[in-house]
C-alpha cells in the first residue's frame, strides 16, 4: 500500500555539512560556512535575559526582527519582508507557494542541494544546468537564458555560489531577472553569504521594480548562530502575502527572534568578521599552494573549493582520514557536477586555520 505522495517517495533527501555534534566527538568543524567569531556577546545577553519569554509562543509575524531587518537593509518596508526557520525553510516555502507538478526549474549546478529536493516534493522538474569546471564553475548566464521555455516557472539561483564561492555580477544577474520578467518567470537568488562579500552585490533593491524577484538573506550564518535557524526573504508585497499564507506558523522561536533582532543591530561584530575571513582566507589560500596536490579556486565567499584530484585520494576518503585528526571537512561527492573530486572548507581563526593545513600536509605524508 502506497501512503506517501508519489513525488516524496522519489525524494532523495539533501546531504549537508555542519554535522560536528551528531559525531559525538570535539572536531574542529569546517564543513560549516559560519562566522568563526561565534555569536555576537550582545546576542548571548539578550537571550539571558529573555528566557522568562519561553513562556509563550513566539510572534508569527516576526514583527521585531522584521523592523530590524528593514533598518539593517535601508529602504525596505516590512511588507517586503518574511522571515522564516533558516534561510532553507524559506527555499521549500517558495516551492510550496509557486511550483506546481509539471512545472520546471532551472537550476545551475553544482550549488546547494535543497532547491533541486523542494522542486521535485512539489512534483516539479528540476532542470539542471552544469557549470563547466575549466571556466571555475563561473555562471553561464547566457545558457540559462537560452534554457527559459513555457514550462519554466522558476530559476534558483546562489550568489556567491556554495559550493564554489563564484560570484555573478549583479550586472548579470540583473539580466537574467529582466528576461525571466519578461517571460512570467521568478527568481529566487540565495545571498546567504553575501555579508563576507567585499563588493556591493545584493538585489535587495531591485525587489520592487521586479515582482518576479525573491532574495533570500541568512541571519545565522553571518553572525555565527546557526543552531537557532533563522533567514529572511525581501521581495515584492505581493510575493510576500503569498508566501505568508502558505508559511507554518510560529516557526521561528522567541530566542531566534530575540538573537536575530540584536545581531543585526552589530554592525561592528560583522566588520571584525569580514576583516578576520578577508585575512585568513588569503592565509590558507596561500598555505594550501605550498601543498601541491590541493588546488583552492578563487572564492568570495567565507569558504574554499579545493580541488583534490592531485592527492590520489578520493574527497570521501579524505574527509575519513582528516577526521582522525580531529578536522571535519565537507565532502562534496553529493554536489551534482563535481564527483569525489573536491571537498570544501570554511575559513575560521588562526590557530585553527594552521591545525588544518598541518592535518592536510600530514594525511599527503608530508
Amino acid at each position: 500500500m502506497r501512503l506517501a505522495r508519489r513525488a516524496v517517495m522519489k525524494l532523495r533527501p539533501g546531504v549537508h555539512g555542519g554535522e560536528a555534534l551528531s559525531l559525538g566527538a570535539k572536531v574542529l568543524d569546517f564543513s560549516s560556512n559560519v562566522s568563526p567569531l561565534g555569536p555576537p556577546p550582545g546576542v548571548l545577553r539578550a537571550i539571558r535575559g529573555s528566557l522568562s519569554l519561553l513562556g509563550f509562543y513566539p510572534d508569527p509575524q516576526c514583527k521585531a526582527v522584521k523592523e530590524a531587518i528593514a533598518e539593517y537593509l535601508g529602504g525596505i518596508g516590512l511588507d517586503n519582508i518574511i522571515v522564516g526557520c533558516g534561510v532553507t525553510e524559506l527555499i521549500h516555502l517558495f516551492a510550496l507557494t509557486f511550483i506546481e507538478k509539471g512545472d520546471e526549474a532551472l537550476i545551475p549546478c553544482p550549488t546547494f542541494s535543497e532547491y533541486e529536493v523542494c522542486v521535485a516534493k512539489m512534483g516539479g522538474r528540476a532542470r539542471l544546468l552544469r557549470l563547466k569546471r575549466e571556466q571555475g564553475f563561473k555562471l553561464d548566464h547566457e545558457i540559462i537564458l537560452r534554457s527559459l521555455n513555457r514550462r519554466t516557472k522558476a530559476i534558483f539561483l546562489c550568489n556567491p555560489n556554495n559550493p564554489t564561492g563564484y560570484l555573478t555580477p549583479r550586472e548579470v544577474l540583473l539580466e537574467i531577472v529582466r528576461e525571466a520578467h519578461e517571460s512570467g518567470v521568478l527568481v529566487l537568488i540565495d545571498e546567504s553569504y553575501v555579508e563576507f562579500v567585499d563588493e556591493p552585490a545584493s538585489m535587495v533593491d531591485l525587489v520592487n521594480s521586479y515582482s518576479n524577484l525573491l532574495v533570500l538573506r541568512s541571519i545565522s550564518k553571518p553572525f555565527g548562530m546557526p543552531g537557532l535557524r533563522i533567514g529572511y526573504g525581501v521581495a515584492s508585497k505581493e510575493v510576500v502575502k503569498m508566501m505568508s499564507k502558505a508559511k507554518t506558523p510560529w516557526s521561528v522561536s522567541v530566542l531566534a527572534q530575540v538573537a536575530a533582532a540584536e545581531a543585526l543591530r552589530d554592525q561592528g561584530y560583522l566588520d571584525r568578521v569580514r576583516a578576520l575571513v578577508a585575512r585568513e582566507k588569503r592565509y590558507v589560500f596561500k598555505g594550501l599552494k605550498t601543498l601541491k596536490a590541493f588546488r583552492a579556486l578563487p572564492s568570495e565567499a567565507n569558504f574554499l573549493l579545493i580541488d583534490v584530484k592531485g592527492t590520489g585520494k578520493t574527497s570521501t576518503a579524505l574527509k575519513a582520514e582528516l577526521l582522525k585528526h580531529g578536522i571535519l571537512v565537507r565532502d562534496c561527492s553529493s554536489f551534482k557536477g563535481l564527483g569525489r573530486d573536491y571537498i570544501r572548507i570554511a575559513i575560521r581563526r588562526r590557530f585553527e586555520n594552521e591545525m588544518l593545513l598541518k592535518s592536510l600536509a600530514a594525511v599527503l605524508g608530508e
